[in-house]
């Protein structure tokens, strides 16, 4: 299973569903619906963002960056036809994307591994034109603010990192400051229902739970070499899952 099915696995399933945005004169609809977009996909962002941390700000934006320039097929959307779509529609087989749905991907990612570990880097969406001129943006991509720099990841270009000469753009970020999931109070029907668990999304969760040392079970794992080098390495050789990737957070 290579590294975008397994991404794919820990999503909810594609239901076929897009958005498509009323464009105006201006670009005011699309930034709202980004943004929005953004926000309504968050959860979803944070099952799959260890697929891209190299806990390295640096490297992780160009992982980002490869990942998406060379595994979705780009095509321009026409200007009546704008859409936003889920992570799960934008990794669909079959489905083309754009800078609007490059720039929603990395942004969900960064997001979700700021939100994860408070790191003290910032990133924005940029929305920008080439066009001398005009002060309308006529493309977006995502910059993350670290160390005196900013990194670009725009899958458009040529190269991780290419700084175009935009003439004008606007940074605009998410205000989201607190997300917080809980458990629903379940209806007696869905009691009764029987639990089906993905095992991709169950792999990521419990990397999470290494990741934070939910139930210290960092230091179970690290003291605990019968599990993690024997149990834990088969299970993941069977599902086709990273195992380096595990011994990545335990050491870290």
């Amino acid at each position: 299973m290579g590294q975008i099915e397994k991404i794919r696995s820990a999503l909810p399933p594609y239901e076929g569903k897009k958005t498509l945005i009323k464009q105006r004169q201006g670009t005011d609809d699309i930034i709202r619906e980004i943004i929005k977009t953004h926000e309504m996909y968050e959860t979803d962002y944070d099952k799959i963002y260890p697929f891209h941390d190299t806990a390295d700000i640096k490297s992780t934006c160009e992982n980002i960056w490869n990942f998406l320039k060379y595994n979705l097929k780009y095509n321009e959307e026409p200007g009546k036809e704008q859409s936003v779509k889920s992570p799960a529609a934008i990794l669909q087989p079959g489905e083309s994307v754009d800078c609007k749905h490059y720039a929603l991907y990395s942004g969900g990612i960064l997001d979700g591994i700021k939100h994860a570990f408070a790191e003290p880097w910032d990133w924005c969406f940029r929305f920008a034109t080439d066009k001398p001129g005009l002060k309308e943006p006529t493309h977006v991509f995502t910059v993350v603010f670290a160390d005196g720099k900013e990194y670009w990841i725009d899958p458009c270009m040529l190269s991780f990192n290419y700084k175009n000469k935009w003439t004008y753009y606007i940074d605009e970020k998410p205000m989201s400051l607190v997300r917080i999931s809980g458990p629903g109070q379940a209806t007696e029907a869905q009691e009764s229902k029987p639990v089906e668990v993905n095992p991709g999304a169950a792999w990521v969760s419990f990397l999470q739970m290494a990741q934070f040392n939910y139930f210290s079970v960092k230091e179970l794992l690290r003291n605990s070499p019968e599990i993690t080098a024997t149990a834990l390495k088969i299970y993941c050789d069977q599902k086709g899952f990273d195992y380096n990737q595990l011994l990545r957070f335990l050491i870290s």
